[in-house]
């Protein structure tokens, strides 16, 4: 008979998050890396409102997922909190 983990114990279920969370964490830095090139005058033009609305939905995306772990932050820009 082969041993068959069992992948509901605590510490299979700490080893996937590790795998998995770690992985995606990895990805999007590398993706806001590659996104903040995109803030190269001499390449890109874009338009400051559609950006600041932009980063909001973000950063309220952010807020959100820290919520399912348990943390809690504030978002706001230049002072003015956003909900």
């Amino acid at each position: 008979m082969t041993n068959v983990p069992d992948f509901n114990s605590s510490t299979e279920k700490r080893a996937r998050f590790g795998k998995v969370f770690s992985t995606r964490v990895e990805k999007l830095v590398e993706d806001l890396q590659a996104m903040s090139k995109t803030a190269n005058l001499e390449i890109y033009e874009f338009d400051d409102e559609l950006v600041k609305k932009l980063f909001i939905e973000l950063a309220k995306r952010f807020r959100e997922t820290a919520h399912r772990f348990g943390i809690e932050f504030e978002i706001s820009i230049d002072r003015e909190p956003i909900e």
